[in-house]
């Protein structure tokens, strides 16, 4: 029993600190921007969409834990951040590649 409560706080805590982890990644973050024509188009997306994507299949993976229930509400809540943020950037990418060809 002991040795299973003692499991169970370590598989938690690795959880938190992953979690942690996931968040501060996108803190320093920043979408870079070049000129184009008159205006500005976003660049260098690449290495943000490979975090993002990343960190979708981590955050799935972490829903699936038997040892989530502490932080399913954050890891739920970041979920649902994380998948927002990739539709933002997929319908900003097309309505931009829409006005490269105006």
């Amino acid at each position: 029993l002991i040795e299973d409560t003692c499991v169970a706080a370590s598989k938690e805590a690795a959880l938190d600190k992953a979690l942690c982890k996931m968040e501060d990644a996108w803190a320093g973050a920043s979408f870079a921007t070049k000129e184009w024509r008159t205006g500005r188009i976003l660049a260098g997306i690449d290495e943000i969409q490979q975090e993002l994507d990343d960190q979708i299949v981590k955050t799935q993976a972490m829903h699936g834990s038997r040892y989530v229930k502490p932080f399913l509400g954050r890891v739920e809540a970041w979920e649902h951040t994380l998948t927002s943020l990739q539709d933002i950037i997929d319908n900003w990418l097309k309505v931009q590649a829409a006005w490269l060809y105006l």
